[in-house]
């Protein structure tokens, strides 16, 4: 069995008990990041490009956030970061309970210029296929938008001072499809543009990052019953 399929078979495991507790006992030594996508909006519901547009979540994303609370209900968590767009406050809020809740700025999604707002189908077919050409041109910054550079050296910064922050035990981040990517580039060391086209996490999945002291990065991801396909 290669690790790869160990690594998601602990978790698809630990999510049929409805937790994502640690997929093997408490290292104290370790910082375990569990980086959250928050639940789903409108916007995500009917394929509308969101960006930096400040919207809630709608009665699927807050389900999603309950049923989110219940599947890390037995991790401890000594601080979460959210962005501070409220979409992914209201997701922290579901599952932070008593534990302390910051919102980041610098983890805020992109604003896509022009391009916010419009449908990733054919209802906007030209103006979509032409962000797919210029999204990830790291200085490009959509006539009015950010660049894909510029919001990757906040992300950037952002987890810096989370990991300053935090040597061992267990944080939660809980952000944003363009900006989840990120924080994996930051904390596994990967190319901005390799993350961004080949990392795609879905409303409200969670990943979990294990760092240790003169170790390379562990990553888990959560499968639960609804993506059994995923093993």
């Amino acid at each position: 069995m290669t690790m790869q399929r160990r690594t998601l078979l602990t978790s698809a495991l630990l999510a049929a008990s409805c937790a994502l507790a640690l997929p093997v006992a408490a290292e104290t030594q370790a910082l375990d990041i569990y980086l959250v996508r928050h639940g789903q909006t409108q916007w995500n519901l009917e394929k509308r490009l969101q960006g930096a547009t400040d919207n809630v979540l709608n009665e699927t994303g807050r389900r999603q956030a309950a049923e989110l609370a219940q599947r890390l209900a037995g991790v401890s968590f000594s601080h979460i970061y959210s962005s501070g767009l409220r979409r992914a406050q209201e997701t922290a809020a579901a599952f932070a309970g008593a534990t302390p809740v910051t919102a980041l700025p610098a983890l805020n999604e992109r604003s896509f210029g022009k391009f916010e707002g419009i449908y990733e189908d054919q209802r906007d077919a030209a103006l979509f296929a032409e962000f797919g050409k210029r999204g990830t041109v790291l200085d490009d910054s959509l006539e009015g938008g950010e660049s894909l550079q510029s919001q990757a050296d906040r992300v950037k910064a952002a987890v810096r001072q989370i990991t300053t922050s935090h040597t061992t035990g267990s944080i939660a981040i809980v952000a944003h499809g363009g900006v989840n990517p990120l924080v994996l580039a930051a904390l596994l060391d990967i190319p901005v543009a390799e993350a961004v086209a080949r990392i795609k996490q879905a409303n409200d999945e969670v990943y979990l990052v294990r760092l240790r002291s003169g170790q390379p990065p562990s990553v888990w991801k959560q499968v639960i019953r609804s993506t059994l396909e995923q093993l």
